[in-house]
């Protein structure tokens, strides 16, 4: 076989640097060919994984091409590619791993099934790439026979630092669609999150995002996924999904504001986050003793009242009420009053010890008073909390948090 290096008439493409970490054991040809199939340009890919392998003939250049031929239906010539892999050398359990893609391709799905269960028994003589790769055939196997399970793919996310992002994005769907047929909705909300997160324009994890948002009290998104999908061309959503979108649509509230998860999540940010940033700076016990005063815990929460008061103000002002701003000044007053009242005295009462010879037992009382200083600023959050329940029965305004909502349209 004649190999040739010229490379100047091959598909070419940028690869982001540093270079993924999903990239980075594969020769440069071979990264564009993966990174040409992540976002479903495979016959470019197809086209560098062949001349990659006339180059330098290897498994990783076969299998590249293997995967090319399936996406783009060319079944005979992927075929054939399997008895090169062997005459390369591939281990038994590499090519049960290659004929169960094949399979699943060619809808042959008992024949995929026997090979899984061959390649599993011998699944510690694959590396972790195709081990992870394993996994991930298995879980979308069961799926596709309705017999879906979420542990496959939690087991290949253990490994998701070598998938290449469209495979990351569709374990993170499958699995997140299936915990929402099991009403698991927080958790499939965060893994439509997640497979958004790498494929944006996947509309299936818009569907999954919206109906798992709803269920869930996470809004935020609800529109734009609705909307996403209602406009879909993807032979994958079908009319059961865009009739399951024009339902939410009618459900969703028409007020200008919503108290959601995404909301009360906002606002415990606000409240809490310069004193989580104040304790996580501390990583020694000198450190601590110079940064957890009671003075910066007083200054601190004069700060997460002023700051959570500012965000109230903002989300609320659509209301156009004209005595909220009352109201609000009346709660930042009374949450202040209640921090001077409870909270200024444990502030006072904190002693750190000091001395080269700090014994246990003032650690021990140091740990106590800061424990007590903590379970103050969440008595003041507690208070805020419950005065925003309070505006929302005064304002009508619609809640979606708490339990998670039973049964799904």
């Amino acid at each position: 076989m004649k190999k040739s290096n010229n490379t100047s008439k091959l598909p070419q493409i940028a690869i982001p640097q540093p270079t993924p970490s999903w990239l980075q054991n594969f020769t440069p040809l071979l990264q564009q060919a993966r990174w040409f199939s992540n976002n479903d340009q495979d016959q470019e890919a197809l086209t560098l994984a062949l001349a990659e392998y006339k180059r330098h003939p290897s498994l990783d250049a076969l299998e590249q091409a293997f995967d090319s031929y399936l996406v783009l239906e060319q079944f005979e010539p992927a075929k054939e590619l399997l008895k090169e892999m062997k005459k390369l050398g591939a281990s038994n359990v590499f090519l049960n791993l290659q004929k169960v893609t094949y399979y699943m391709a060619t809808k042959k799905l008992i024949l995929a099934k026997r090979y899984v269960r061959q390649a599993l028994q011998r699944q510690n003589q694959l590396d972790t790439r195709h081990r992870a790769y394993l996994y991930f055939t298995q879980g979308t196997l069961a799926f596709i026979q309705n017999n879906p399970e979420t542990f496959p793919f939690t087991q290949t996310l253990r490994y998701d630092y070598l998938l290449m992002p469209s495979e990351r994005g569709m374990c993170y769907l499958m699995r997140g669609l299936i915990r929402l047929d099991k009403g698991a909705y927080e958790a499939a909300y965060q893994d439509a999150q997640s497979s958004l997160h790498v494929r944006p324009q996947n509309d299936v994890a818009h569907y999954l995002r919206a109906m798992a948002g709803y269920y869930s009290g996470h809004l935020t998104h609800l529109r734009q996924d609705t909307q996403s999908v209602l406009r879909s061309k993807d032979e994958l959503v079908g009319k059961a999904m865009k009739s399951n979108m024009r339902q939410l649509q009618k459900a969703l509230p028409k007020e200008p504001v919503v108290i959601d998860k995404d909301f009360m999540e906002n606002l415990h940010h606000r409240f809490f986050d310069k004193v989580d940033d104040m304790i996580d700076s501390a990583e020694t016990l000198d450190e601590c003793l110079a940064i957890l005063t009671g003075t910066r815990f007083k200054n601190e929460m004069s700060d997460s009242i002023q700051k959570s008061m500012t965000y109230l103000r903002e989300s609320l002002s659509k209301l156009n009420a004209p005595d909220l701003t009352q109201k609000l000044r009346e709660i930042q007053d009374y949450l202040q009053l209640c921090a001077d009242r409870h909270f200024a005295q444990v502030c006072l009462d904190l002693k750190a010890p000091t001395g080269p010879n700090i014994t246990s037992a003032q650690l021990r009382a140091w740990k106590q008073q800061l424990l007590t200083i903590l379970g103050h600023y969440e008595q003041v959050y507690t208070v805020l909390t419950n005065k925003l329940k309070e505006l929302t029965v005064l304002y009508h305004i619609p809640v979606f948090v708490g339990e998670e909502k039973q049964g799904k349209s």
